[in-house]
């Protein structure tokens, strides 16, 4: 139903969909909100309750405990196994598909494509245990490197380490990586740059400027995998905020980096705009390992060198899959920037 331009949604969804989209829904505003909640939340039990100190031990053992975001390989399964990530994973829906054996005796650094807005496919098959990725790799286990700003958010910080969520530096990838056999550290290298060119159309990913990944392969001797999640940059339509609008002075003040370009998602009860994504099916693909030596000091020759095998691979991996987990035309053409 149509009204103003505004499409609901029909009143006779399934419970299921619906539940599946409060989850989508619960996700995004975790992510935009949560830290800020959860701030405002222990601020208010400091300043206004008897539980204050209660909030002053928490404030303090967070900062006792910042180095676990870096250092620590603690995940916790209760937490990996909510009912919720499971409706999130069906939402979209988000498949993960296995094209080689990676025996769990070597570490792996997984190089991910392309970051889209939110990380939909790379966050449920490699941060929960709503995807077969266990059973697909038996003995493998995954952490997600994001940034370091969510590991100082109370609250969401426990939530994130509990997932097995790790801070952006190459120490954590090191602790991860070095001498930990079965560990994959999955890593979006394009990082939030990216973010702001993932829109509907030609896939452009940051990949020839980002170099450090393949120097901590070599410096721990992590097998590189390249991955690529079809779909990831269409839970989101494209949209513009129009010239001189209130809109368009926001997006100047807070340096947005696309422009008047804006992503344009959907709301709870209807399709036309919001911000929880849109569904769209999302087909994460983990291609070949590519082995490399063990190089405590590597020169930039050798960086060079196990770079351009990556970019091949990636780009190799994109061919061979882009027909069969692409519906839209528009989407065959990847840009590597």
């Amino acid at each position: 139903m149509k009204l103003k331009d505004v499409e609901f949604a029909p009143l006779c969804v399934p419970l299921n969909r619906r539940l599946e989209t409060l989850a989508a829904a619960a996700w995004i505003h975790l992510i935009f909100f949560g830290g800020l909640t959860g701030s405002l939340f222990l601020l208010y039990v400091v300043l206004a309750t008897r539980f204050w100190w209660l909030g002053l031990m928490y404030a303090a053992w967070i900062y006792i405990d910042r180095n676990s975001a870096s250092s620590g390989n603690l995940r916790f399964g209760f937490v990996r196994n909510w009912t919720w990530w499971y409706y999130y994973r069906r939402y979209f829906p988000v498949s993960l598909i296995k094209t080689h054996d990676l025996p769990a005796d070597k570490t792996y650094l997984f190089a991910t494509y392309p970051h889209g807005m939110l990380c939909s496919g790379v966050f449920s098959n490699f941060a929960t245990n709503a995807s077969p990725f266990r059973e697909l790799f038996p003995g493998l286990k995954s952490f997600l490197i994001t940034l370091n700003l969510h590991f100082h958010l109370p609250f969401t910080r426990e939530l994130g380490l509990g997932l097995g969520l790790r801070e952006c530096s190459e120490k954590s990838l090191v602790n991860i990586l070095n001498g930990n056999k079965g560990n994959v550290a999955v890593l979006m290298v394009g990082g939030v740059s990216e973010a702001f060119k993932s829109f509907p159309g030609p896939i452009q990913i940051i990949v020839n400027k980002r170099k450090g990944f393949v120097r901590v392969a070599l410096k721990t001797g992590a097998s590189l995998v390249p991955v690529f999640s079809f779909g990831e940059n269409y839970v989101y339509a494209k949209g513009e905020a129009p010239p001189d609008s209130f809109w368009d002075k926001a997006l100047k003040l807070v340096k947005w980096k696309a422009g008047r370009l804006v992503p344009v998602g959907r709301g709870l009860f209807q399709y036309s705009f919001g911000i929880v994504p849109r569904r769209h099916p999302i087909f994460t693909v983990v291609g070949k390992p590519i082995d490399v030596p063990k190089i405590p000091n590597p020169t930039a020759e050798d960086i060079d060198k196990y770079h351009k095998i990556f970019v091949d691979e990636l780009t190799k991996l994109f061919e061979e899959h882009k027909t069969k987990y692409s519906k839209n035309l528009e989407e065959l053409n990847l840009v590597l920037d």
